[in-house]
């Protein structure tokens, strides 16, 4: 394998942190099947993902590049990497996942050796996805992750849920794949066969204007639905909540996000940009996504298939922020566009960071108390202290409030939308556009953080409602630590937002292969709608002042008077766990309000005492109804199995069942020949 590193910062540092990445997780796999060093394996994923992690900072900080080429992979191909500011950005997010992630689970034993050596593989494939610089690397590593994880969701002792949830997964992640392959496809023709992304990007003037778009519909149907955005978005609400938590932490902070990349790398690197109804409609994805997110994940009393619709709400932001910033690169607002990519590049690594926290946190939960069931739980803050304090960091982090790290990057993400939407070189309709989810994206915060304080409040507060929770304590000393170090994640990107932002601009302006001067930047990112990053500073400021009176008004209270604990008065009856709010109740209110998107049906049920009017005991049951699943996605799935069975039928066996296909098959050559 030849490394070369462009740059005298790299020439040393940068390909030992790759090749430590690689190693680590390479033998961390090896260890896992290996009984008596099966306990190693964590701890050298926890190094890799750490490796990974310090050398997307250094390719970030550096502008460094790192390129390296191995020998053929089965007689087909060259293996071939290399790794960007772009690709450095994913790494921040991919290490700190995986990094956590890997460290909450050093000590416990996995489901199965297999599954084991499964998770550092995993990480390993993603690595490569980020740094694959040719066709076959890319397709090659991006199966690679997808049949991985799959493995890790399903595991080896599924249930028929289980199987269920894997076999929707894998239909949806090869549908992405075939879209993929397709397209390189494409290009690959169009370049003469070449397989190498820089052959693609010189030949993408070559195409022709149906070919070109045909390719973007592709890339763009691929990398969303890895990413998870709805209409493609039914695998992932599934996925989640069998697989274990550590696995749902990566693959929602960080194997998502390589869809992300993916339609970075493609429509804004290889293909320079999209045309405006390709934007609209990404940005219309990305608002469609974020509302209906949130709106799904209020109605989930499971604290994961909650957590799993929040990944659907954040890839929406993140899609507004592509989506506007493609729209403002073709009307030549550039610098308003590198902004905007800026804002989805920041929160990708944001969501990594509290998403991991929040999938974490769940699996302390689950671990401690083995339900999933919101309204099982309760009063866990006493028995879990840490736990519950790094899972409200992360769900203040995820409801964007200041001065945390998910408030900074959807401000920016608003700057974007506020730039597209005053913009007067862009179409008016694409400026209504934008200005209507600025809205939407203003309607999604208030409803992730109702979301958040009903996850947080009902699992962590009030008395335990089952004898399980009442039971539980507090995690390991290492799933401790990793939300700990995620939680002071979201504390420091938040505040460290304007030099983050700046290194991330300088990123988007190169992807997007922009000109001028950092003082050009600056000039027109302070000229926008809400002053830009001064405003940010000051939101920031304001959001330090509020925690600061907040603890210094808890440290004098705590110095003059002692706490005195009673009961919660309830006329003069003992309080009940049947008196607090269960998750249910919290959210009907907001089930009732959006009634006519959410559809909701109920049942009650009142058992009463033989021969009186009092009841003596009251059953409810509440569903919502999953549109576009249910009226669009499962017809579709019904048509397609009456499909494969006719096909089936076809194939009968009989030999002259296909004399006669053969026979039909000629005829029809000679009608058509005539």
């Amino acid at each position: 394998m030849i490394v070369t590193p462009d740059g005298a910062v790299a020439a040393g540092l940068l390909p030992l942190l790759w090749a430590a990445a690689v190693a680590s997780l390479v033998l961390a796999a090896a260890l896992a099947l290996v009984p008596r060093l099966s306990l190693l394996s964590p701890i050298l994923s926890t190094v890799g993902g750490a490796c990974a992690l310090a050398l997307g900072c250094g390719l970030l900080t550096t502008g460094s590049s790192l390129a390296a080429t191995g020998g053929n992979v089965l007689g087909m191909a060259a293996l071939s990497v290399r790794y960007d500011g772009l690709s450095g950005a994913f790494l921040i997010a991919f290490g700190l996942s995986a990094a956590a992630a890997a460290l909450s689970v050093v000590g416990e034993q996995p489901r199965s050796r297999p599954e084991g050596a499964a998770f550092p593989l995993f990480l390993g494939s993603i690595l490569l996805v980020l740094g694959a610089n040719t066709g076959f690397s890319f397709l090659l590593a991006w199966e690679s992750m997808a049949l991985l994880s799959a493995f890790l969701v399903v595991g080896l002792r599924p249930t028929r849920a289980v199987v269920s949830a894997g076999n929707v997964y894998l239909a949806m992640t090869h549908v992405a794949t075939a879209a993929i392959l397709i397209a390189f496809a494409i290009l690959a023709a169009g370049s003469g066969g070449q397989l190498d992304f820089a052959a693609w990007h010189a030949a993408v003037p070559n195409l022709t204007p149906v070919t070109r778009d045909v390719v973007l519909v592709l890339v763009a149907v691929g990398f969303t639905t890895k990413a998870g955005a709805i209409p493609f978005h039914s695998w992932l609400p599934r996925a989640h909540p069998v697989a274990p938590s550590h696995v749902s932490a990566v693959m929602s902070g960080a194997m998502i996000k390589t869809g992300i990349y993916g339609l970075i790398r493609l429509i804004v690197d290889v293909m320079g940009g999209s045309p405006d109804w390709l934007s609209l409609a990404i940005l219309g994805i990305g608002a469609i996504s974020a509302v209906m997110g949130v709106l799904y994940a209020v109605m989930q009393h499971d604290i994961k298939r909650l957590l799993a619709y929040h990944s659907i709400e954040n890839i929406g932001i993140i899609l507004i922020g592509l989506g506007s910033s493609l729209l403002l690169q073709a009307h030549g607002a550039t610098e308003l566009a590198a902004l905007a990519l800026a804002a989805a590049i920041f929160h990708s690594i944001n969501h990594a960071a509290f998403k991991s926290l929040l999938f974490i946190g769940a699996g302390a939960v689950i671990h401690a108390t083995g339900l999933h069931d919101l309204n099982r739980l309760g009063g866990l803050g006493r028995k879990m202290p840490v736990t519950m304090l790094t899972f409200g960091i992360g769900a203040a982090a995820i409801s964007g409030l200041p001065p945390l790290n998910g408030f900074a990057s959807e401000w920016l993400t608003f700057q974007g939308l506020f730039g597209a939407a005053g913009s007067v070189a862009v179409e008016p309709l694409a400026r209504f556009a934008a200005a209507a989810t600025i809205g939407a994206l203003a309607l999604t915060t208030a409803l992730a953080v109702a979301c958040f304080v009903k996850a947080t409040g009902v699992t962590f507060l009030g008395l335990p409602r089952s004898a399980a929770a009442a039971a539980a304590h507090e995690t390991t000393i290492p799933a401790r630590a990793a939300m700990g170090f995620l939680a002071a994640l979201c504390v420091g990107l938040g505040l460290a937002a304007g030099p983050v932002a700046g290194a991330l601009t300088t990123v988007a302006r190169s992807t997007l292969r922009v000109g001028g001067t950092p003082a050009a930047r600056v000039a027109a990112v302070a000229s926008g709608p809400g002053s830009g990053e001064a405003a940010t500073y000051a939101a920031l400021a304001l959001g330090l002042l509020m925690l600061a009176a907040i603890a210094v008004v808890a440290i004098f209270s705590h110095s003059r008077t002692r706490a005195r604990r009673v009961d919660t008065w309830t006329c003069g009856i003992a309080p009940k766990p049947a008196f607090q709010y269960t998750a249910t109740s919290y959210s009907k209110p907001i089930r009732l309000f959006f009634r006519r998107v959410l559809v909701p049906e109920r049942e009650v049920r009142v058992e009463y005492h033989p021969g009186t009017a009092f009841p003596s005991s009251i059953s409810y049951r509440s569903e919502i109804t999953l549109l576009l699943e249910d009226r669009v996605l499962k017809p579709v799935h019904q048509l397609s199995l009456r499909g494969a069975n006719f096909a089936r039928k076809l194939q009968g066996g009989a030999i002259q069942l296909y004399v006669a296909y053969i026979v039909i098959a000629v005829l029809a050559l000679l009608l058509w020949a005539r």
